[in-house]
């Protein structure tokens, strides 16, 4: 009799430990089920706001161009300085975005020019006007036709150095081998990787440099340029003029801007100088791109979004580039 108790005791406690050790188990699979449930959640407003951040560069980008258009020039006198904001509620959040002309810049992606096929090759152009922005910056000559010939070789597709360039073959030398991208550059970080350009140096560009591989051209927009400019519209301009100088210029604008650019060269400094076509071209009156930020803020998800648009002749705007998290 005992024995037949002590089985069933047994068997109840054998039970009891089954049920206990199911019980943790589904507590565990329930916790694990309920991570992957807020994890599917986390990613779906994640994608949302990805979407969301998308249809708000399309604004932002229409915006632009409406901008461009507008001829109450006054209103974009220095507005390079001073983006414009906005921020409005969506569902269990809110879409935050920044809109700033972005025209007034070196063009990294202009030292070099689409050639044959589809290759790339020498602007001399852009590359003289480089060598006197590094040399606006304080850097000697010879440093500064080292720096703009190793950024040449960097993008254009042969492996011929130039004098003082850096071509594939010094840079498979490097401790950790890697090859010239023979490509325009894609973003100013990317200098890091060329022969010559310290993190210092990248930064202080950082100020008056930009990337464009959609126009591969510098280009000033004359009616928002503000002094801090005149060390880049003098190395555009590759005249006998100091800093001094173009800032005279500047405050000479009219103060609705100028109606037409022919203005700008009629200037005491610039009458009757010889400036060749290239070079006239890349003055205008009216903005050619503008770098549009997005936050946006959905339940637990964020994200952040930079865009870089070009301002086409005919009011449309194309892609230039486009980063998250920055």
């Amino acid at each position: 009799m005992n024995l037949i108790k002590n089985e069933e005791g047994a068997a109840l406690l054998s039970v009891l430990l089954l049920v206990s050790v199911m019980s943790a188990a589904m507590v565990t699979a329930f916790d694990i089920l309920g991570f992957y449930t807020r994890q599917t959640v986390t990613k779906s407003h994640s994608y949302q706001a990805i979407q969301y951040a998308l249809a708000a560069e399309i604004i932002g980008a229409n915006e632009a161009v409406d901008l461009a258009k507008n001829s109450e020039l006054i209103e974009l006198l220095g507005q390079s300085g001073s983006p414009q904001k906005v921020s409005f509620p969506i569902e269990n959040g809110t879409v935050t975005g920044a809109l700033e002309e972005y025209t007034n810049c070196f063009n990294l992606s202009s030292v070099v020019v689409a050639g044959s096929g589809n290759g790339f090759e020498l602007n001399q152009t852009g590359y003289d006007q480089y060598i006197r922005l590094l040399e606006e910056l304080g850097i000697g000559e010879r440093q500064a036709i080292s720096l703009a010939s190793a950024l040449v070789d960097w993008q254009d597709t042969d492996d011929q150095p130039m004098s003082s360039g850096a071509e594939g073959f010094i840079y498979s030398q490097m401790e950790i081998p890697y090859r010239a991208a023979n490509y325009p550059i894609t973003e100013i970080s990317e200098l890091r990787l060329v022969r010559g350009y310290s993190p210092e140096l990248v930064d202080r560009l950082g100020n008056l440099a930009c990337v464009d591989k959609r126009s591969m051209k510098t280009t000033i927009n004359l009616n928002s340029a503000r002094t801090e400019d005149a060390s880049l519209i003098n190395s555009l301009l590759g005249l006998s003029l100091s800093q001094q100088d173009v800032v005279t210029i500047l405050n000479a604008r009219p103060e609705t801007g100028y109606d037409h650019v022919a203005r700008f060269w009629d200037h005491g400094f610039l009458k009757d100088k010889k400036i060749n076509s290239q070079i006239r071209q890349q003055f205008l009156i009216t903005p050619k791109r503008y770098k549009i930020r997005i936050d946006i803020s959905l339940d637990e998800a964020r994200v952040r979004m930079e865009s870089l648009v070009y301002i086409n002749d005919d009011g449309t705007f194309d892609l230039i580039s486009r980063k998250f998290g920055v």
